[in-house]
């Protein structure tokens, strides 16, 4: 055996050295790979040795050698056993007492010590409809998904032809992270590359987790100028000629006066109800002069919330959109423009016998006429009515058949086929008409202070023809946020999405919990493989050791069930509001649960549970957007919880599906007004299903599958201790994968003396290179 520091060669004892071997439980995560294999070795104090430790054995040496860095490397028959960095223990006139650490891998070390924000993924954007809509389909490491926040549904009123559009805003798409480019990153910033097969599949690269905006506790923001206001009353306006109303109570005319009238608790409204909810914390919100006004008590960085609920006269303009109030103004850099969704149905068809429809033409033409057929009990073109105007209503017979209507447009002397867009609505749909709107909007922060109060009479909403009314209701609230979240139009950069207050090894240790990963890193080419256990173990070429076996030392053979309880669940965080309410309508399993028995009297009495350090499961439901009630739609937060104010939620792990098509009739309105939405879910079922629970559901296979082959071994497999004939050379290859040779991956032929069985490595004992045997225990595969 040779020993060098620093390259130098030195002078080894007449001891023998006990090289350390390998455990495969220290390739389960981050945390175990940052324990790396040490040796301590004694070498004589000689002339050449003294030199190499700095003449330790001195006390008036000038330099310690425990002041610099240092390497080591021992080798025996020109094969490397153990290198790395090397310090010094103990000196006296015999020797000196050396300890060489072939050092944890870094990059765990590292991802142990560094905050996840502090990643550096190259994103920056601006919290925009447009970034919203633009990330669904491009290479952006962050996309902004749906979320539906966990609460009581308002409403409508019975007077409402249609239900409330209920417009989705910014705050209605939260962050999603691109797992794949965090996990590069990790390795990457630490000078590490990755090797994995696993890593680099579609399913993988299609997952993503939900970012965090920065929170901080605003009790006490709150509790001294915190506000929640009301309006008391609904108020009605028409647009003025640049199709606007104000809400502005010193505007002359078009305004609805103050978006918000009062904060004061027990506040009656119009109709005699007593308004829940109102405070006012301080007097901050009040009255200037018939303006409602903020004004905090000291400087404050803060933004508002809105709920605004109106009711907007509208013109059918297409098939899918409406003309009527569709810009909302909050103040400079908040300007709020969106769609009003056509949500009659077009009827063409579904014709029925003795019903009133109405005939829209879109694009019409003063002048124009036009002819409307149909098929009547088996005849086609038949002449249903001949029109001049944007529409016209029509009948069908009380009996027989109806159905194909078609439209013509008369062209000279003749009828042609009408090329552009028309409908053919219920008959009490008319071209004009009414339309309530729901949005929730958070500004941007602002700083505000007493000196330069907040007033909010720089309010409007635009986009309507000269004319048309709107009506502001009761419903309308007002609310600071004081928490430090972007709002709309904020300048964005990845470190404010991903403001989860957790090392990145917990990122990494998740994904192992979830998949089963084993880690492995070669320190010298600074590489590590990474892969699920079942394939990590097989990935080495498969090797015939069965005449290595050294029949001189004992074959010891012990079940592995006594080392594992008799019953053990993988499992998530604890889920939010409806994945609780789901769970307490299904007896068994809950969402995101499985559990292996292991069927051996000789395990562990009880259960023991392995949860996921950071995910939680989550649900999507339908019919939260009544625009696209067919669209799933992830449910966050949780109604009943007092101090939820929906901002944040527990972290959660979902695949993206890409863009899916709705159903005829349905469209994703703002921001993209197509007709298909981005799909993240943690489970769907159906033919293109897919789960992320660990257990199988609607029959899709859940992520047990990457523990099964590990949970059946483990419960009626056995392991194999025994000594094997290895040279310096073959103990050296076993530690450095993808030579061809066998390696620490590789299922190995071993002859036990009561025949040939296949297994795993699962540990290597101390290696002496001068008997060239090791002590090896190995996992037994079910198959042999």
């Amino acid at each position: 055996m040779e020993l060098r520091i620093d390259r130098r060669p030195c002078d080894l004892g007449t001891k023998a050295v006990a090289v350390p071997g390998y455990d495969a439980a220290k390739l389960a995560g981050p945390e175990t790979c940052r324990e790396g294999r040490s040796l301590k070795i004694t070498i004589p104090a000689t002339p050449r040795n003294d030199a190499a430790v700095a003449f330790a054995g001195d006390p008036h040496a000038a330099e310690r050698f425990n002041a610099a860095l240092h390497t080591a490397e021992l080798t025996a028959e020109g094969s490397t056993l153990i290198g790395g960095t090397v310090r010094l223990l103990a000196a006296s006139e015999e020797g000196y007492t050396l300890e060489i650490r072939d050092g944890g891998a870094g990059w765990a070390g590292n991802a142990a010590r560094r905050m996840f924000s502090a990643l550096g993924v190259a994103w920056q954007a601006e919290l925009t409809p447009t970034t919203v809509f633009e990330s669904w389909t491009d290479a952006s490491p962050v996309k902004f998904f749906p979320i539906h926040r966990d609460e009581y549904e308002q409403q409508n009123s019975s007077q409402d032809l249609l239900p409330a559009e209920r417009l989705l805003s910014v705050d209605d798409y939260h962050p999603f992270l691109h797992i794949a480019t965090l996990v590069g990153q990790i390795f990457h910033e630490a000078g590490y590359s990755v090797k994995s097969h696993f890593l680099e599949s579609e399913f993988f690269r299609s997952l993503y987790m939900s970012g965090a905006y920065s929170s901080r506790d605003t009790t006490a923001a709150a509790n001294r100028m915190g506000f929640a206001a009301r309006r008391l009353a609904p108020s009605t306006a028409t647009a003025n000629e640049l199709g606007r109303v104000a809400a502005n109570p010193k505007a002359i005319a078009n305004t609805v006066g103050n978006i918000v009238d009062t904060a004061t608790p027990q506040s009656v409204d119009a109709d005699g109800e007593a308004v829940s909810g109102l405070y006012n914390n301080g007097n901050c919100f009040s009255a200037d002069n018939g303006k409602i006004v903020f004004t905090p008590p000291a400087e404050v960085n803060v933004g508002f919330e809105y709920y605004l609920k109106y009711t907007s006269a509208h013109r059918i303009v297409s098939r899918t959109r409406l003309k009527g109030f569709d810009t909302i103004y909050l103040g400079p850099g908040s300007e709020f423009r969106f769609e009003l969704a056509n949500r009659y149905k077009d009827l063409r068809g579904e014709i029925v016998p003795n019903f009133t429809y109405r005939a829209l033409v879109f694009d019409h033409v003063a002048g124009t006429q036009y002819r409307l057929t149909y098929t009547r009990n088996g005849t086609a073109d038949t002449i249903w009515t001949d029109f001049a105007a944007r529409s016209a209503q029509v009948t069908t017979p009380a009996s027989g058949t109806a159905a194909d209507p078609v439209l013509l447009i008369r062209s000279g002397s003749q009828w042609v086929p009408y090329t552009g867009d028309w409908a053919l609505y219920n008959g009490y749909v008319g071209e004009v008409g009414e339309t309530v709107v729901e949005v929730r909007l958070r500004t941007v922060a602002e700083s505000i202070s007493p000196q330069s109060p907040k007033y909010f009479n720089l309010i409007y909403f635009a986009g309507a023809e000269e004319g048309m009314s709107l009506t502001l209701h009761k419903e309308c609230s007002l609310r600071p946020r004081f928490l430090s979240g972007p709002g709309f139009g904020s300048r964005i950069a990845f470190a404010d999405v991903a403001q989860h207050r957790i090392r990145q090894a917990e990122l990494l240790e998740a994904l192992a919990h979830l998949f089963n990963l084993r880690f492995y890193t070669e320190e010298a080419t600074r590489t590590v493989w990474i892969e699920p256990e079942e394939a990590f173990f097989g990935a080495g070429p498969e090797v015939d050791w069965t005449r290595r076996t050294d029949f001189s030392q004992p074959v010891e053979r012990r079940e592995i069930a006594p080392e594992i309880h008799e019953v053990r669940t993988w499992r998530y965080q604890d889920g939010d509001g409806a994945v609780t309410r789901f769970d307490a309508g299904k007896e068994s399993p809950l969402l995101g649960s499985w559990s292996f028995e292991t069927g051996s009297y000789a395990a562990l009495q009880g259960e023991k549970v392995e949860r996921n350090p950071l995910f939680a499961p989550s649900l999507s439901d339908a019919g939260h957007y009544l625009n696209a009630p067919s669209a799933l739609i992830l449910r966050v937060g949780d109604r009943d919880d007092a101090e939820e104010d929906g901002s944040g939620f527990t972290p959660r792990i979902v695949r993206y599906a890409g863009m899916r098509p709705l159903p005829a009739g349905e469209r994703w309105g703002y921001p993209s007004g197509q007709a298909e939405y981005p799909l993240a879910a943690f489970h769907l079922a159906g033919d293109e299903g897919f789960t992320l629970c660990f257990e199988d559901r609607d029959g899709q296979a859940g992520l047990h599958r990457y523990y099964d082959r590990q949970v059946r071994r483990e419960s009626s497999r056995e392991r194999i201790t025994l000594s094997l004939k290895l040279a310096p050379h073959e103990f050296e290859t076993l530690f450095s994968p993808g030579t061809g040779a066998p390696d620490i991956r590789s299922v190995f032929r071993i002859d036990t003396g009561a025949g040939v069985a296949r297994a795993v490595l699962h540990a290597v004992g101390d290696y002496d290179p001068q008997k060239a045997s090791v002590r090896c225990t190995f996992n037994r595969l079910t198959e042999d």
